[in-house]
């Protein structure tokens, strides 16, 4: 008995990273977008890239930039499906109808952030 459930809790142990492993990625859509484009915002001036997101203590800019490119193409996307929902499910839907809004905040994430909204 004592084998058995020593092999039970191997067999387990051997399936736990792959479950986790299942369930990468379900964070919110657009932040593997922003943060290329943050990455590639701070590599061209490191200086003004701190100056324009970083926080009163100077800290936690990358954190701040990838928030903000993400909020602004949600915006984006809701003024967007707010105008026409089907012109929009058309443009950004999948082959089934479906993912409109996620697959448009992916792809308007990398945009550029307007000056008008930080705060």
């Amino acid at each position: 008995m004592r084998k058995l459930t020593t092999l039970v809790a191997v067999a387990l142990m051997a399936l736990a990273p792959a479950a986790a492993d299942a369930h990468r990625g379900h964070g919110h859509p657009g932040v593997a977008q922003a943060k290329a484009a943050c990455k590639a915002e701070r590599q061209a001036d490191r200086d003004a890239f701190e100056e324009k997101y970083a926080n009163k203590n100077g800290r936690r800019a990358f954190r701040r930039c990838v928030r903000q490119h993400v909020r602004q193409a949600i915006q984006t996307c809701r003024g967007e499906r707010q105008e026409d929902k089907d012109a929009f499910r058309a443009k950004y839907a999948n082959e089934k109808g479906r993912h409109a809004f996620r697959r448009c905040v992916r792809q308007h994430a990398a945009d550029p952030v307007d000056e008008q909204q930080q705060g």
